[in-house]
């Protein structure tokens, strides 16, 4: 049946010399893995653009419920797509965040919260500069916590808490198993739940703070949700 679809798209894989796979998750029916041409022809080229990591955009699917593999025809880039004149660390941020959704995404049916929050936190990210763009992944991840059902409980936070990164809530003292954060950690951990997008520039955070940042949030979706802390694009992402 064809249907219009919306999708942000996550990776591509070569499948022959003249088709990729490309994987997507959809407004309309979650993950999709779409046959998409490829070589050096002026629509392959086109597609490849508009399909780029983390680039949103609409079309129309040939969606059959019997298929892996469904086709997609009329690719339009949605208003507001990261692969848009990205700067390169845009670009570096969304190779960074696709991998990091295709992991997490890995096998789900549509679901309008995930949907609505995922479409409407990529459309920001062309518009930010300086600091609110060098730590919007730490934003979007850490937001991204409530609707993948593992959002910390910051709820007990007080001076001196731990918190456990197994259970998800702080503590009056270490666990046993000294898989916690105390101390700066902890603190971080409520700024992030606290900062909008709107603030995200206001962050104090330099580059090292900004990885021991993102190792905690990785570590923590490693725990509870699918391993993420062997991203290949982490290290480049690191240098910006």
């Amino acid at each position: 049946m064809l249907t219009p679809v919306h999708c942000i798209a996550l990776r591509t894989v070569r499948l022959s010399d003249s088709k990729n796979l490309l994987s997507v998750w959809s407004r309309e029916a979650g993950r999709l893995t779409f046959a998409v041409p490829a070589g050096s022809s002026r629509e392959a080229r086109r597609r490849r653009a508009i399909t780029a990591p983390l680039g949103t955009f609409e079309g129309v699917c040939d969606l059959r419920p019997d298929r892996d593999i469904h086709s997609v025809r009329d690719v339009m880039p949605m208003a507001g797509s990261a692969v848009l004149n990205p700067s390169p660390s845009h670009g570096m941020t969304a190779l960074f965040l696709a991998e990091v959704l295709d992991r997490l995404l890995a096998a789900c049916s549509p679901e309008p919260a995930l949907s609505d929050y995922l479409f409407d936190s990529l459309e920001l990210l062309p518009n930010l500069k300086g600091r609110a763009a060098a730590n919007f992944h730490l934003l979007f991840l850490f937001g991204l916590t409530y609707f993948t059902g593992i959002a910390p409980d910051l709820g007990d936070y007080a001076g001196g808490a731990v918190f456990d990164l197994r259970d998800g809530r702080f503590r009056h003292a270490a666990p046993v198993h000294g898989d916690c954060v105390d101390g700066v950690g902890a603190r971080l951990l409520v700024l992030l739940a606290n900062t909008p997008y709107s603030k995200g520039g206001r962050l104090p955070f330099g580059r090292d703070g900004r990885n021991k940042a993102l190792d905690l949030i990785l570590h923590y979706y490693s725990l509870h949700f699918a391993p993420v802390e062997s991203i290949k694009s982490l290290e480049i992402l690191r240098e910006l």
